[in-house]
Parts: structure tokens; sequence; C-alpha cells
């Protein structure tokens, strides 16, 4: 018997919100090409599994910049994971992280200058992450009389963003 979960839509700066912001921004850069091989698809875990958004700087540190898109950098699974060696900026291997921040200083001039004039901006709480679900696109019910107001329609506009629809 499986139990549902509750999740916690009441509070405009929740996980829940901060997880549909996420799922609704990055769905833009799902199956783009890698920055670094071209791929829009890998094995991975014996599935194949599309390429996806990189964030350059630490996401909980620099909130500000959390749905930058110039802050982007897509990745397949092969660049993104823990275990490549040679180019990731997930590898547990320093020397495949240094090759990750080296190719796109060399390769992505213009991205590398924008992180570098903003990897010290941190922490911002001028938006919440339900305001920014609805700037990012979302659309919110319409249940003004319950304290408990939920994303609306989320599956479709992951399509729209994902360019399917």
């Amino acid at each position: 018997m499986s139990r549902a979960i509750k999740v916690n839509y009441s509070t405009p700066d929740t996980t829940a919100w901060q997880v549909k912001c996420d799922d609704l921004f990055l769905a833009q850069f799902r199956g783009k090409p890698c920055s670094i091989c071209g791929a829009t698809t890998r094995l991975y875990k014996d599935r194949m599994t599309r390429s996806c958004g990189h964030h350059l700087m630490e996401k909980d540190l620099h909130r500000i910049h959390r749905y930058s898109v110039e802050g982007i950098v897509v990745l397949c699974p092969k660049h993104h994971g823990q275990y490549e060696r040679t180019i990731s900026p997930h590898s547990d291997d320093t020397v495949a992280v240094a090759a990750f921040y080296e190719f796109v200083r060399t390769k992505l001039p213009d991205q590398w200058k924008w992180f570098k004039s903003h990897c010290r901006d941190m922490w911002d709480r001028s938006w919440t992450y339900k305001e920014m679900y609805e700037r990012l696109g979302g659309e919110i019910s319409d249940d003004k009389f319950s304290k408990d107001q939920k994303p609306k329609n989320h599956a479709e506009k992951i399509r729209i963003a994902e360019g399917r629809d």
C-alpha cells in the first residue's frame, strides 16, 4: 500500500516551491547539445539520459543567480558525472574539475566573464520561490481562499520549456 506524500506549498519559500522552480527553469536546457561534446543523450546507469543544465555557481550559496541563464552550462550525463576522469564539474577527480573550469574559461569566454564578475554575489531574499515560479512562467491555482495554493499545469509548462509543445 502506497501513501500519498503531502507536499507543503503553504509558505512561499518552501522546498516544494524551490523544486518546482528548478524543474521549470532547467527544463529549457534538457536535451540540448552538451557544451563539451555535443551529445544530447548518453547511456547513464543503464538508461538513456538527456543532457541538462549545470549551474556554474553553487545554487544554495548564490541564490541571487540560481535562475540566471548566463550561469548555466549544458552538459551530457558523462560530462556532468562524478566518475568522469577527463572533464566534469562534479568529478571526484580534481584534475577533471579543473579541466571543466579551464574549458569554460577558454571555450565559453562570455560565460566565464559573467561567472568571474558575479562569483561573489551571494544571497538574495528579494523574491520567494513562489514568486519566482510565476516569473519563470509557472501558473498557480486560482483558489484564493486556500492558504495552500499549488502549481497549476506544471507538466504542460515543462513540455513548453523543453520545446515539446
